[in-house]
């Protein structure tokens, strides 16, 4: 703070050098007879001396200020060293002492004038009452005003999510029978080209056996397999087929002519079963395609339908949130309308206590400090001196004079 500021040399100190710093100046080593407890004096209450008393006070206002003003470590620090420094005459101060009473006073101004601050801040507060009343009255009137507006939000809510509702569930109906559709059709494609593919691999291992016999080779052996199961598959004519499978097992130089168009006509018949799944398969290559298609975009229907409910559902949600904060604002508006009269009650109760505080700084601690600041020593008591009259004696009683003898004595 600036008060620290100004004073670093006493903030610094430690507090063993402030103790010896404080001593009275003049004061030498205690005697023996003092050592020993004889002669010692004691140290005088504050009732008995007005000064220490007033020091007390000071410090206690010191102790009381906010920390946000006067430090509570600094207060700590300042309050004990009051009687030994502004209890102290001015002249018998020596540069700690001062220093503490300097700081003291800027301490004070400083609580005064914090002090001073929080009664005009209230007073501002009082002199905007009528204001303050007005603002809490608007604030309850826009949100009375705004009620309806957020409660149709919420009504008109309901239609648009009930349609996205129902425009979700067509959708998800029609991507459902698409699908379905795309993947019947799918499988009746898939078997086709499965077929026309298994024929392919029967023609080659024909080729493959017209030129070898299918004992002479594992792979001829299962070439061999392959054609009588393909053949018994689609139902080919039994004579053909069992005398083309004995054929096949002969060395081709073996083989007769008749064994030969035996061959030949095996052979037509599957490339003809083989050309008929191929057409199939073509025919199923454009439905297969529009279905596949179909699916697609009642699936891509489907999901923007989906995202379409969710940001309805999240609208309606968050219409429904703002129509009950404007309620809850409408009640919160009403209570404080409700307690305009109890808050100003407050605000003019602290003000009197702020302006009671203030004044009882500045009549107390404060005017204190300015009596103590310039400290003169105390007058010496004039001592009366009595002074003792003699005691009377007994006198005896002078001898009559005669009047001539008197009158003798005068003139002479």
């Amino acid at each position: 703070s600036q008060v620290q500021a100004r004073h670093p040399p006493l903030l610094r100190a430690h507090p063993t050098e402030l103790s010896a710093a404080m001593a009275p100046r003049g004061s030498k080593r205690a005697s023996s007879a003092a050592a020993s407890g004889l002669g010692t004096k004691r140290r005088p209450a504050a009732e008995e001396r007005p000064v220490l008393a007033k020091c007390d006070a000071i410090g206690k206002a010191l102790l009381a200020a906010d920390p946000a003003v006067v430090p509570t470590s600094v207060a700590k620090m300042l309050a004990p060293m009051l009687r030994h420094s502004l209890g102290a005459v001015k002249e018998g101060r020596h540069e700690f002492q001062a220093s503490v009473v300097d700081m003291v006073g800027d301490l004070l101004q400083t609580i005064s004038v914090a002090t001073q601050q929080a009664v005009e801040e209230a007073q501002g507060q009082i002199d905007g009452i009528d204001a303050d009343r007005a603002a809490r009255h608007a604030v309850l009137a826009a949100a009375q005003d705004a009620l309806p507006t957020l409660q149709a939000a919420v009504a008109a809510r309901k239609d648009v999510e009930a349609a996205a509702k129902a425009t979700l569930s067509e959708a998800n109906e029609k991507a459902a029978v698409a699908t379905e559709a795309e993947s019947l059709d799918k499988f009746s494609y898939d078997q086709a080209a499965a077929q026309v593919a298994e024929l392919r691999a029967v023609l080659e291992a024909l080729a493959a056996l017209k030129g070898a016999s299918a004992d002479s080779s594992k792979e001829g052996k299962h070439q061999h397999k392959q054609l009588a199961h393909v053949s018994h598959k689609y139902a080919l004519d039994t004579t053909l087929v069992e005398a083309v499978l004995k054929v096949l097992k002969r060395e081709p130089e073996a083989r007769q002519s008749f064994d030969l168009v035996s061959l030949g006509i095996f052979e037509e018949s599957l490339s003809k079963l083989l050309k008929d799944f191929e057409e199939r398969l073509q025919l199923h290559e454009a439905p297969q395609a529009e279905k596949a298609a179909a699916a697609r975009a009642a699936t891509e229907a489907a999901e923007a339908a989906e995202g379409a409910y969710g940001q309805s559902e999240a609208a309606d949600k968050a219409a429904k949130e703002a129509e009950r904060d404007g309620a809850q604002a409408i009640k919160a508006a009403q209570k404080r309308v409700g307690k305009w009269l109890h808050d100003t009650k407050v605000v003019m109760d602290g003000l009197d206590a702020k302006k009671q505080a203030l004044e009882a700084f500045r009549e107390g601690p404060l005017k204190l400090f300015d009596e103590l600041k310039d400290l003169q020593p105390e007058p010496e008591p004039v001592e009366e001196v009595e002074t003792e009259m003699p005691p009377t004696a007994d006198v005896a009683p002078a001898p009559a004079v005669a009047e001539g003898d008197a009158l003798a004595a005068a003139t002479a």
